[in-house]
C-alpha cells in the first residue's frame, strides 16, 4: 500500500505550526525570552524566512497570526 501524498496546504500548515511550537517551547524552557510585545515581530521575521523557502502558505499564516497578536495588544 503506497503512502498518500500530502497536500501542499497540509505542508504549509505544518511549517507554520513548527515555528509557533518552537516559540512556545522556547518560552516554556526560558520564560520571557521573547517579550509579548515583540512576538508579532518574531512571527513576521519567521514569515520572511518561510517566504525565502517558498512556503508561501506558511508565510501568510504567520503574518495573519502576527496581526492577531497585535490586535490583542490593542
Amino acid at each position: 500500500m503506497s503512502e498518500t501524498p500530502r497536500s501542499e496546504e497540509v505542508e504549509q500548515i505544518e511549517a507554520a505550526a513548527r515555528v509557533v511550537l518552537g516559540l512556545l517551547r522556547l518560552q516554556t524552557l526560558q520564560p520571557d525570552t521573547v517579550p509579548l510585545m515583540d512576538l508579532p515581530f518574531v512571527l513576521l521575521a519567521a514569515a520572511e524566512e518561510r517566504h525565502r523557502q517558498g512556503d508561501y502558505g506558511a508565510e501568510r499564516m504567520l503574518c495573519d497570526w502576527a496581526d492577531m497578536l497585535r490586535d490583542w495588544e490593542g
